[in-house]
């Protein structure tokens, strides 16, 4: 009996023995694993606050739909020609302002004067059509020496009508003076101031110019006299 209690003794120490070790766990630290020192108060402490979850991107816009390509044709551009420089002018007399212009051009000038006004309209064929005049005196050929000009005058280009468009060529020389008469005249009268080397009659006294008188018969410009200028 004697035993038994001791054992039953023994056992109700090893109890409490037990009991205090469990208590001494909770209230001293527990060392990790890698041998630091944990807080039992601060493992119990609330977890950390949760990290809110990122924003969803905002959705893209949505790519522009070209519109579709219209089925019309597109309009085709409207050309505009150049206009013409000799327009309204014969043929014949177009010529004779090209002529000009190349002769301008050549003397390394640049031709100043507009072509569709350069011929005058004028009346020396008792026909009723136009005749036409190239007056070189009114013109210039900027930049070069002007070819159409020297001591015998200016050169004068005249066209005369020989029926439903047709021209010829009547008359063209450098002349110093050239007028058309055609007033209270039933056929019109050219007057050309000459230089002496042009003029035809006997010239004792040396004179330098002539006056001559032109007129249209039968097709041709035909000179009805001559005289020297004394003045």
């Amino acid at each position: 009996m004697a035993l038994e209690g001791a054992d039953a003794g023994g056992r109700g120490r090893s109890l409490a023995a037990a009991v205090l070790v469990v208590a001494l766990a909770l209230s001293v630290p527990v060392a990790r694993a890698e041998g630091a020192p944990v807080n039992v108060a601060a493992s119990e402490a609330a977890p950390p606050a949760a990290v809110p979850a990122a924003e969803a991107p905002p959705n893209p816009p949505a790519p522009a739909v070209p519109a579709p390509a219209s089925s019309a044709p597109s309009p085709t551009p409207v050309l505009t020609a150049a206009a013409d420089p000799y327009a309204g002018l014969p043929k014949v007399v177009a010529r004779a302002v090209q002529e000009l212009e190349a002769e301008c051009r050549a003397a390394e000038g640049r031709p100043n004067w507009k072509p569709g006004t350069l011929a005058e309209v004028v009346n020396v064929s008792p026909d009723g059509r136009p005749d036409y005049l190239i007056d070189t005196h009114a013109i210039a050929c900027d930049g070069g020496f002007t070819p159409w000009i020297g001591s015998d005058g200016f050169r004068h280009i005249l066209f005369v009508s020989t029926g439903p468009g047709r021209w010829v060529r009547a008359f063209d020389r450098a002349a110093r003076g050239f007028e058309i008469d055609n007033k209270g005249r039933k056929v019109p009268q050219v007057i050309v101031f000459s230089h002496s080397a042009y003029c035809t009659r006997p010239n004792p006294e040396r004179y330098m110019r002539c006056t001559q008188v032109y007129e249209w018969r039968r097709g041709k410009l035909r000179k009805i006299s001559e005289d020297w200028f004394t003045d």
